[in-house]
């Protein structure tokens, strides 16, 4: 959330691009996890972390150091304008008129964000923790499933940029509720996923979903909220979605003590995607305007 939000300070034009390098980011850490077992067989999990935790100060720190917060205190504006070109050129754009975070909640947008986004992470965690008992279930075999587990962080680096980049493009809810239609067709194929042409189907599908959801979320809380109030929103949308993020492994968990079979949650989820792909396509279009919005809290 702290990365996005810096990002989200100094791009505007760009900024599915930008937060899409970011994203990417997270998802090519997915790399470094067979590092992890192998430090845990050569020295023990204590000295594992304490190597890992030595990694992060050694990398982590020092680059937090490089970030800048907002263009403004360094003479630039966002994209790369300079103050005193701005004030010189008529071809840069003017600055967004920024609403207020109270005003935020009070419309519509913000919460109909959240609840696609809820129920996107009710799937995505349920698949995350069990998508390994899940195909050895079918009989798979634990080296082919984890084949799968890793797979899916990998493809999603194609998702997180490529739909940041259609988002500097065309409508970002569309964009969003692709990803939600794409994710319930992944959820589909999942449920029939002991046909090897099923679970590529759900490689493709569910692992661009989540990664181009990840990007267009922060991409849409810059063109609708503007920057002022990007950390709350972000924050207020994550917090939510973190809601599902709890529920969804308990209800795949719960499905399989009962019924013995997974295939009756993955499909309902993918029912759930419905709900979703309606709810944001609900959100009106941004007009990159404190007074369209303000027009939306009116209704």
């Amino acid at each position: 959330m702290v990365l996005f939000t810096a990002v989200a300070n100094w791009f505007r034009r760009n900024i599915g691009k930008a937060l899409g390098i970011v994203a990417c980011g997270f998802g090519a850490g997915g790399l470094i996890i067979p590092l992890v077992p192998w430090l845990i067989d050569a020295c023990g999990w204590r000295s594992a972390l304490v190597i890992l935790a030595v990694i992060m100060w050694a990398i982590g720190i020092p680059l937090a150091f490089v970030i800048r917060d907002k263009p403004e205190k360094y003479g630039y504006l966002p994209d790369g304008g300079t103050m005193s070109a701005a004030t010189l050129s008529s071809q840069i754009e003017p600055e967004v008129v920024e609403i207020s975070f109270v005003e935020i909640i009070k419309g519509r947008t913000l919460w109909f964000i959240s609840l696609a986004e809820a129920i996107r992470w009710i799937i995505l965690t349920a698949v995350v923790v069990h998508i390994m008992p899940y195909l050895t279930s079918i009989g798979i075999s634990r080296a082919n499933a984890a084949l799968v587990a890793a797979a899916i962080p990998l493809v999603s680096l194609i998702g997180r940029f490529g739909f940041g980049w259609l988002g500097d493009t065309f409508d970002k809810r569309y964009l969003m509720a692709v990803t939600y239609g794409l994710t319930g067709l992944g959820m589909l194929a999942l449920s029939y996923s002991s046909v090897w042409l099923f679970m590529f189907l759900f490689l493709i599908c569910f692992p661009l979903a989540h990664g181009g959801g990840v990007t267009l979320r922060g991409a849409m809380m810059s063109e609708y909220f503007g920057r002022s109030s990007f950390g709350k929103t972000l924050g207020t949308i994550m917090g939510i979605s973190s809601i599902g993020g709890i529920i969804g492994p308990i209800l795949a968990g719960f499905t399989f003590d009962t019924r013995g079979s997974y295939q009756l949650i993955w499909l309902a989820f993918c029912g759930l995607t419905i709900i979703s792909v309606a709810v944001i396509l609900m959100v009106k279009s941004a007009t990159n305007s404190a007074l369209g919005f303000r027009n939306d809290i009116g209704q």
